[in-house]
Order: structure tokens, then C-alpha cells, then sequence
């Protein structure tokens, strides 16, 4: 699936549904912004666009990000050092500036969960569909 891009006046969201690993961190924190029940379901002109930015900046997956329109505006970046937290039966949770090398292919990312068995269908991030995911009953 490609990256779907939502306007706003002050700031575009960027969501690509095959990071997705459902937390609702988006839909819990600002649902004017985020329902899954609406069509289109972001609405970047709902909310503030710090508050939107904040929000998306916790979302452990990397599935949402952020511009602002304004070119003035600071991009979004992780923190230095990066930090990669798991435990048993969890993905890698990644935060930070980081590069994620797979297959020839590099991406410099600001958060991602990494499958670490394997399992997942969209390598090397986390689908939450192999045999490790104790972690979806445990909220991050």
C-alpha cells in the first residue's frame, strides 16, 4: 500500500497502513483528528498542529508522520542517542535517528517496530501477525 497523504492547513500527515500496528495511540489521544470510523479518517484542520505533531511523534510504529506547511517550520526528528527497548514475546521498539538497512534498501526513521520473528509479511517492521505479539495485550 502507498503512503497516504491528508492536508491541513498547517500541517500534512503522512499514514502508511502497512506499519500499522494498531496501537491507537492517534485515535485515544485526539479522536477529532483520528477515527477510523470516518472516511477520510485524519483530519489534519480538526486539531492544533503541535498537538497533532506531539501525537504523532508518540506513535511506536513510525506508521504516522508529520510536515508542517509552514518551510519555516522544524522537520521531524528523533532524538540522539536512538533507543531500542523490547522484552519477551515484544517486537523491537525503535525511537530515535536511526538508519534501518533491509534488503538494499534504506530508510531513515524516527520510530519503528521491528519484527524480531520473523513472521511479519512486510519486513523487517512488525504486522503483529506472527507468533509473538503477547505484546498487543500489554499497551505501550
Amino acid at each position: 500500500m502507498a503512503v497516504k497523504e491528508y492536508y491541513g492547513n498547517d500541517i500534512t500527515v503522512r499514514f502508511d497502513l502497512d506499519r500499522c500496528i494498531h496501537a491507537a495511540v492517534c485515535v485515544r489521544t485526539i479522536p477529532e483528528v483520528f477515527d477510523t470510523k470516518r472516511r477520510p479518517w485524519v483530519l489534519p484542520d480538526a486539531g492544533e498542529a503541535d498537538q497533532i505533531a506531539t501525537v504523532i511523534r508518540r506513535c511506536p510504529s513510525g506508521a504516522l508522520h508529520y510536515e508542517y506547511t509552514d518551510p519555516a517550520a522544524p522537520l521531524e526528528q528523533g532524538h540522539l542517542p536512538a533507543t531500542v527497548r523490547t522484552a519477551d514475546g515484544e517486537p523491537l521498539w525503535v525511537e530515535g535517528s536511526v538508519l534501518i538497512a533491509h534488503d538494499g534498501i534504506e530508510l531513515r526513521e524516527t520510530r519503528a517496530t521491528l519484527c524480531r520473528c520473523g513472521s511479519t509479511g512486510n519486513q523487517p517492521f512488525c504486522d503483529a501477525s506472527g507468533p509473538c505479539t503477547e505484546w498487543r495485550h500489554h499497551p505501550h
